[in-house]
């Protein structure tokens, strides 16, 4: 955690009202328990989750940075080793009902900072819930504004156009953000083939992939690319957060 980020866990009571009297905007890091091939630890999308909403926080005034939501929905991977998966239902339950606490002791902005793919769809229906039912401002973010940069630096080809799993670019991610977790010695190129209706029907990635979820080729990863992607979606989370909270609700 960034050392000017404020944790939320880690204040006391006065303190934490002294901040919720501010209107503040709330970070939330969501993840997951999931396998990420032989070189990634399961806690890969918690350590990214945490890392680009610390960066986040020392940037927005008045923000704070919440426990991280560690388990997620992972519906694809969910046959490999060590993952662990919430139902669709169970997901956005959660996100709703903590963002109708935060909205209920003043916080103005709650931002989901999203490390996992598979938790799209939660965040999207609790943030409708949360706007009809209270008015709330949330706002969903998963890596946003990098295309251009990850466009320029990436080299290796991609399994698909949206999908990217302990590839090169969340490889990078790792060596930027938590490189002591990542064990380059052991990543592997993985290029499986997709069947023509992927992308139109539920498909479990073992189907396609049985000894491995990687996407990709992530020995061409290095701490320079994941620096250039994530502090892209770090400045674009900070635009976004900005015009939030000027934004009269």
């Amino acid at each position: 955690m960034a050392p000017d980020a404020i944790r939320f866990d880690r204040l006391t009571a006065p303190e934490a009202a002294e901040l919720l009297a501010r209107g503040p905007v709330a970070l939330l890091p969501l993840g997951a328990i999931e396998s990420h091939g032989d070189h990634l630890p399961l806690a890969t999308d918690n350590l990214l989750a945490e890392g680009v909403a610390a960066r986040v926080a020392a940037r927005v005034p008045d923000s704070v940075v919440l426990p991280t939501v560690s388990y997620g929905q992972v519906w694809s991977t969910s046959a490999y080793a060590g993952t662990i998966s919430l139902s669709l239902e169970t997901m956005t339950g959660l996100l709703a009902e903590i963002g109708a606490s935060l909205q209920a002791q003043g916080v103005r902005v709650l931002a989901f900072v999203n490390g996992h793919m598979g938790n799209l769809d939660a965040m999207k229906l609790a943030a409708r819930r949360l706007h009809d039912e209270l008015g709330m401002r949330v706002l969903t973010l998963t890596y946003p504004g990098i295309d251009e940069v990850a466009a320029r630096v990436l080299e290796a080809p991609r399994v698909h156009r949206t999908y990217f799993h302990a590839c090169e670019l969340e490889t990078s991610y790792m060596l930027y953000v938590a490189p002591d977790e990542v064990r380059m010695e052991r990543a592997r190129p993985n290029y499986p083939e997709l069947p023509p209706d992927f992308d139109v029907t539920p498909t479990p990635w073992h189907e396609i992939s049985p000894a491995t979820p990687v996407l990709g080729d992530p020995t061409l990863a290095t701490r320079e690319k994941g620096e250039a992607v994530i502090e892209a979606a770090v400045e674009a989370i900070v635009g976004l957060i900005e015009h939030a909270r000027a934004e009269p609700r």
